[in-house]
């Protein structure tokens, strides 16, 4: 009888992260399935002024890996300096952090 070891098949990276990424605090929800939904967030701006977002629209919502490291990323359409802008979310649950990708 042979033990043999299962190769799994490599994980497809996503590539390079674009734009300029800003460490979040996020409010989020937590489903009963582990499903995680963001609600708002705060995150320091260039002065040192805490900045409030409170309303994050998801529009989708993707697992990608970058670098080997499973990343959940969230396209959001949010409220960003008097204006609605499309921005990326990005959580990785290994380090629990939360980036702003504009």
């Amino acid at each position: 009888m042979a033990f043999g070891t299962i190769e799994k098949p490599p994980v497809p990276d996503a590539g390079i992260l674009r734009g300029t990424q800003k460490k979040a605090a996020v409010k989020c929800w937590f489903t009963a399935s582990g499903r995680a939904i963001p609600l708002s967030m705060k995150l320091e701006d260039e002065n040192g002024e805490i900045l409030r977002i409170g309303e994050i629209r998801v529009k989708t919502c993707e697992k990608k890996y970058y670098a080997g490291i499973v990343s959940w990323e969230y396209v959001c359409s949010i409220q960003w300096r008097g204006r609605a802008v499309e921005a990326v979310l990005l959580f990785q649950p290994e380090t629990c952090c939360w980036k702003l990708i504009i």
